[in-house]
């Protein structure tokens, strides 16, 4: 299990969701959805970069830097192999109806150039 910790980090260091949300450029309920949230965000590189940016900038008494891996808590959870088929079956479907699509000349930017 991933657990996000981002709240955790913000009371430790002092920082306010509202600052944060206007160093980061997004509205306090996009902050607030954040912060509280218990698994990690899709948060691509560039997002997670920034993130720590302005953690590290509005931090408090910071005697470290703040890194991605200090908003990640990772406890191994007990193995249940039907959800982990469940979820790489998804995958592998998407992953071969993409193909089909591809062989087939039909992905998302063709159907657009074909409509005009």
């Amino acid at each position: 299990m991933i657990r996000w910790r981002l709240k955790e980090i913000m009371a430790r260091y002092s920082i306010k969701g509202v600052d944060l949300a206007l160093r980061l450029d997004i509205s306090t309920n996009a902050m607030s959805n954040l912060r509280n949230s218990k698994t990690m965000p899709r948060l691509d590189g560039v997002a997670l970069d920034l993130l720590c940016n302005a953690l590290n900038e509005l931090a408090q008494d910071l005697d470290k830097a703040i890194a991605p891996a200090d908003l990640l808590d990772y406890s191994p959870s007990p193995v249940n192999p039907t959800d982990a088929v469940t979820v790489f079956s998804l995958i592998k479907r998407r992953r071969k109806k993409r193909e089909q699509d591809i062989g087939k000349g039909q992905t998302g930017d063709n159907d657009v150039a074909n409509a005009s």
